[in-house]
């Protein structure tokens, strides 16, 4: 057998790899993993049981790789069914529902069928499956929520790889609709309904305005100026930081979307919700 260096994709690094000669499979000898298969059409078996011919000089190094390989090559998909655990892991540590949690498998299956997952960062992979689910079953996440179960998958990384698997699965999913995320974040800060119906409103009324703001940020700013003018006095005490918190925004940003609104405040809250002198207790800016 022959030494050498490769990449494994069960082990997610570069490792020590051995060529059998006599198979022509390149074995990962930290997990067994075959990682280039070029065996021939009579296998060399012995009652079933694959064996190799090592030489004396790679005893030592493959010794403790045979049992699990061929745990391995009894079971192909191995490294399948642990993206899958994975996968399930992040799903609950979001409390995704089955159906979106399933669909995200589907979706890391039909990548890994097309060799996309080989030599890049799995878990990166994984949590965009996910954000791409959460889009297309109708209950999205923003990648800042899908980054927290990632496993130090960064949000670029993460963006980067739902862009690509957009591309090779040709999934048509939708831009977050910041309007999908308002009850969930209203929720978070106990928003009565009629607060959440005016977020909804006012979100929807501000796109009227020339205010340039991401979403997600003047999502935050409609929540604070609602939760100013509610009826509900737990609401009323919400801080700022509260609602920045709720929304996934940084306060400073909250600030700034707050500020640009501010001006737009009396066309953009729906007159049902408030009259136009109750507008004076919105905090200035």
């Amino acid at each position: 057998m022959e030494k050498d260096s490769g990449f494994c994709s069960d082990c997610k690094a570069y490792t020590d790899v051995v060529l059998d000669h006599r198979s022509g499979d390149t074995i990962c000898t930290e997990c067994g993993l075959v990682l280039e298969e070029r065996a021939r059409s009579d296998p060399i078996t012995d009652n079933g049981v694959l064996t190799v011919n090592i030489s004396n000089d790679n005893k030592k190094a493959v010794s403790s790789v045979l049992p699990r390989l061929h745990k391995t090559l009894r079971n192909p998909d191995k490294s399948l069914h642990i993206a899958f655990e994975s996968l399930g892991v992040m799903a609950d540590g979001l409390a995704l529902v089955a159906t979106i949690r399933d669909h995200a498998k589907e979706l890391y299956e039909k990548a890994d069928n097309r060799k996309f997952c080989r030599g890049r960062n799995c878990d990166a992979i994984m949590a965009a499956c996910l954000f791409l689910a959460c889009q297309e079953k109708g209950f999205p996440r923003t990648l800042k929520e899908i980054s927290t179960v990632a496993n130090g998958a960064s949000r670029k990384e993460i963006s980067r790889m739902k862009e690509l698997l957009k591309k090779i699965l040709e999934v048509d999913s939708k831009t977050t609709n910041v309007g999908d995320l308002s009850r969930r974040c209203c929720s978070r800060i106990g928003m009565a309904n009629q607060d959440m119906k005016a977020v909804l409103e006012t979100l929807n009324k501000s796109e009227e305005v020339d205010v340039r703001r991401s979403p997600q940020s003047t999502l935050a700013a409609v929540m604070y100026m609602i939760a100013q003018l509610s009826n509900d006095k737990s609401t009323r005490d919400l801080t700022l930081q509260d609602v920045s918190q709720a929304a996934d925004v940084a306060v400073a940003t909250t600030e700034k979307a707050y500020k640009d609104l501010y001006p737009y405040a009396s066309r953009i809250i729906p007159n049902w919700f408030v009259k136009l002198e109750a507008l004076k207790k919105l905090c200035v800016p």
